[in-house]
């Protein structure tokens, strides 16, 4: 999948505040994107990353929380975020990957690697500029 998805933060509708927009597409962006990351991450040979997707997953909100504990969910998840983030960009491009059998990678990972951290990238900013609002 070669598109982002809409992450881009503007004003809440339907009188949302702008954490829980925030957490909606944080949400929306974990679903479609754990697996591809969590695939890139184990082909690299990162696994010790996939912790911090583990974290992610492993976030709870109580149904009657207020905005304080809204914030903090997604404090704590913007550190594993920007931890998982920090792992992509350390990755050298053109990343020489084998397979088992000693022979060259998938072509496509270079794009696949792109790809995630732009998506990536792109929920970091909308949970940055949610929490500074």
């Amino acid at each position: 999948m070669n598109s982002i998805i809409e992450t881009h933060f503007g004003a809440p509708s339907g009188g949302a505040s702008s954490l829980e927009a925030a957490l909606d597409r944080m949400g929306a962006w974990l679903d479609a994107e754990r697996d591809t990351l969590g695939r890139v991450l184990a082909q690299v040979g990162r696994p010790h990353a996939a912790a911090a997707l583990e974290a992610l997953d492993q976030l709870h909100l109580e149904p009657r929380a207020g905005e304080a504990a809204l914030h903090e969910l997604l404090e704590d998840a913007l550190g594993a975020l920007e931890y998982l983030l920090a792992t992509l960009r350390a990755i050298p491009s053109r990343c020489a990957l084998e397979t088992a059998w000693g022979l060259p990678g998938p072509a496509s990972f270079d794009t696949h690697l792109r790809w995630s951290g732009a998506r990536l990238q792109d929920i970091v900013a909308t949970l940055r500029r949610a929490l500074d609002a």
